[in-house]
């Protein structure tokens, strides 16, 4: 929420608290079953030390009135705002107080401060707490100096020393309360991660030097992490990632690529003839398929490669720190394996065979990755224009999609805007 928006609801929090136990404390006194006793009384009499502390609270009250129109009208409430309404708060606090109580009970009105500073560290955070607490050690301090002015007989000692053990206790509670934010800030830092799909950080521990609540949240997150990872990152169907958690990986293995100047690969991989085993054996065998090519992918690919299942029957595997050498040398690798692996899916009545277009450069910046995916497809459709079971790769000059194919836009202008190379 908004510092506007707490403002907003606050203030009918404190509209209503001020009449109910503002009114409520001047009627018991009124009525004498509480002491009206205090320095403003001895001064001018009780009845009219009361009504003093009737038109204080209504005087708060206007302001409230006014602070929340204001808030409302401007959608906006800044440091001042808060400031200004907590200087406010302690106000009315201690000029009730020096208005009607006896200077004896003084330290209920630190009592009461209590309550109000854990508001202010709960919703505006330490920096408007120690304000808070530094204007209720001002505004006590000076109405003990005021009571001992007018002859008052109090032990400005003893009050000072309440007032120290409320201050203590105050820095105490918001230094847990500051160490609690904390650490809820970074739980929900983790949070916002796992909800684009990043799970790649978990809840750190050993942070925590005092566990509670928010460290077993952590914990259970940490004992989900990959569980929701492969649920969010992984296709169901070939056990490889899908297209988010492709994308994921990719973006963090260009960056680190491009730091080092390290070449990158992707190859683009296509099963031939697809519809025709749909056809022929049904959809329930082309799903078997697909599953028995991702774990064949994922068995051939070398430990660091990034094996995914983009769409349908369309795979891409990302090499990191690999040239168009040694590309080549793993889509040999892949295609070896479909020649010498009988799918079971199939009964062994058909060879399943692949078609892989490879892109390999340096990565010089963030786009090399739609570059690379790019290149890649063309040179794919490439493979299967000139007979399929084959590798190809990609070269300046390539033009799968200029004129040959209706509808395909050029390399570079899908390269420069982003879209996926294939429908």
């Amino acid at each position: 929420m908004s510092n506007a928006e707490i403002l907003l609801w606050q203030g009918k929090f404190r509209r209503t608290l001020v009449l109910l136990a503002g009114f409520g404390t001047l009627g018991l006194k009124w009525g004498e079953v509480i002491s009206s006793d205090s320095v403003v009384a001895r001064l001018i009499g009780a009845d009219a030390a009361l009504l003093i502390g009737a038109g204080q609270i209504m005087l708060y009250f206007a302001f409230i009135q006014l602070m929340m129109r204001y808030v409302k009208k401007s959608g906006h409430a800044g440091h001042g705002a808060i400031v200004a309404t907590v200087v406010a708060d302690m106000l009315l606090l201690f000029a009730i107080v020096f208005t009607t109580t006896p200077p004896s009970e003084y330290s209920r009105a630190l009592i009461l401060s209590i309550f109000t500073l854990q508001f202010t560290q709960l919703y505006y955070g330490q920096k408007a707490t120690l304000y808070h607490l530094a204007t209720v050690v001002v505004f006590f301090t000076m109405t003990v100096l005021a009571a001992g002015k007018y002859g008052a007989t109090i032990t400005p000692a003893e009050l000072f020393w309440d007032m120290a053990i409320v201050v203590f206790c105050v820095l105490l509670f918001a230094g847990l309360q500051g160490q609690m934010a904390e650490r809820l800030r970074r739980i929900v830092s983790v949070f916002e991660k796992a909800q684009t799909g990043d799970f790649s950080i978990a809840y750190d521990e050993t942070a925590d030097k005092m566990p509670d609540a928010i460290t077993v949240v952590g914990r259970a997150y940490n004992r989900m992490r990959g569980h929701l990872e492969t649920i969010v990152l992984t296709d169901p169907l070939s056990g490889c990632y899908n297209r988010r958690g492709f994308d994921q990986l990719v973006t963090r293995e260009v960056s680190r690529a491009v730091r080092g100047g390290h070449p990158l690969s992707v190859l683009a991989i296509d099963v031939d003839h697809f519809k025709r085993i749909n056809d022929e054996f049904g959809h329930l065998t082309g799903d078997e398929v697909l599953r028995e090519m991702g774990a064949l992918l994922r068995d051939t690919a070398r430990l660091g490669d990034v094996v995914a299942r983009i769409g349908g029957e369309e795979f891409e595997i990302l090499a990191p720190d690999t040239n168009a050498e040694g590309a080549q040398i793993l889509a040999d690798r892949l295609m070896q394996a479909f020649h010498s692996r009988p799918f079971s899916s199939v009964g062994g009545r058909r060879t399943i065979t692949i078609s892989i277009g490879v892109g390999s450069d340096v990565a010089r910046n963030d786009q090399i990755a739609g570059t690379l995916m790019a290149r890649a497809d063309e040179a794919l459709y490439v493979a299967k224009r000139n007979g399929r079971d084959r590798t190809e790769t990609w070269h300046p000059g390539m033009r799968a999609f200029d004129g040959s194919l209706p509808g395909r836009r050029s390399i570079e202008a899908r390269a420069m805007t982003g879209d996926e190379p294939r429908s």
